[in-house]
């Protein structure tokens, strides 16, 4: 039986994709009485996604994360990584022991710089061997439109990953296996970071033509910083469609920033995470922001109050 834990936009599409093979029922943990309800009622998640319907029927809705947890020998894991810590806290000792885990989270635990499945192993005492990762280009918002969408699913146990991309595959759903979790984990913390700066510079009025430059120097500079990385192109995809596209929720917290909103007045005007304004952080507390020029400047636009205009002017100025 399959758990998903996480009601946001990537979560509703990932219970989606999940019900596109017949018969098979989920079970479903939110946070909210009132997204159990109407789930429960109408099929639809009234946050996220709402125009989706799903099968009500296949569906078994609580706000009881134990319950669902222990309901559930694989657990997909869609929550921002902000909350991951706060959300698993919650579970008795020991009630993750035996699963296999999914994990679907871009970014990495803020408060303690590891990736989910290093968190996963180190808190939780998880096994390698039981845990993956799946990342790729996969805006929800295209998942629900049934566009196609190429998804990596990446774990030390190959057996483990080939078994979830085979559960994710559909007509619209695309799957590759991999063994590179570190590298996808990393460039999922980093991507979002690169989309803010390519926000800021179009919130600031630059055009395309600066921000695929600024683009393709972040895929340069997580090279030069992380050189066992591995950049293949569904990866560098990843990276694209997060700088570019209209989807992007970290691109538009950059182009609110540079119309002078503040992050947090921003996150309750939307009710969406931006994983990328965490994920600068992570990124400058890994003692290697000296290397990291657009991904620093970020972060001291972020937390730092530098004036995003002069800051992007910078950028201009550094890159050759």
């Amino acid at each position: 039986m399959i758990g998903i834990i996480g009601s946001g936009s990537w979560a509703t599409a990932i219970v989606k994709i999940l019900l596109e093979k017949p018969q098979r029922t989920l079970h479903w943990w939110v946070r909210q009485p009132s997204v159990s309800d109407s789930l429960h009622t109408t099929g639809r998640n009234p946050l996220h996604l709402s125009s989706t319907t799903l099968d009500r029927h296949r569906i078994h809705v609580s706000c009881d994360l134990a319950a669902v947890v222990a309901a559930s020998d694989t657990l997909v894991l869609a929550v921002p990584s902000v909350y991951v810590a706060q959300v698993l806290d919650t579970l008795p000792k020991g009630a993750l022991q035996g699963k296999r885990i999914v994990s679907a989270v871009k970014g990495y635990i803020p408060d303690c710089q590891l990736s989910v499945t290093e968190y996963l192993h180190t808190v939780h005492g998880l096994p390698a061997d039981a845990l993956c990762v799946v990342s790729g280009p996969s805006h929800a918002e295209e998942v629900a439109m049934e566009q196609p969408t190429f998804l990596t699913v990446a774990s030390s146990n190959q057996i483990l990953a080939t078994e979830v991309a085979e559960l994710l595959r559909c007509r619209y759903i695309h799957t590759l296996v991999s063994d590179e979790v570190h590298t996808i984990e990393l460039c999922g913390l980093t991507k979002n970071v690169y989309a803010i700066a390519a926000g800021l510079a179009a919130g600031l009025g630059y055009g395309d033509n600066l921000i695929a430059v600024l683009t393709t120097a972040a895929a340069h500079e997580l090279q030069d910083i992380f050189p066992e990385t591995r950049l293949s192109f569904r990866l560098l995809s990843d990276l694209i469609v997060t700088c570019f596209s209209r989807h992007s929720r970290n691109r538009a917290l950059g182009e609110a920033v540079a119309h002078g909103t503040l992050p947090d007045d921003h996150f309750r005007h939307t009710g969406m995470v931006a994983e990328g304004y965490y994920s600068a952080k992570v990124m400058h507390l890994m003692e290697k922001h000296h290397a990291t020029p657009i991904a620093e400047a970020v972060y001291q636009v972020l937390y730092c109050g530098a004036d995003p205009k002069q800051t992007v002017d910078q950028l201009i100025d550094s890159i050759n």
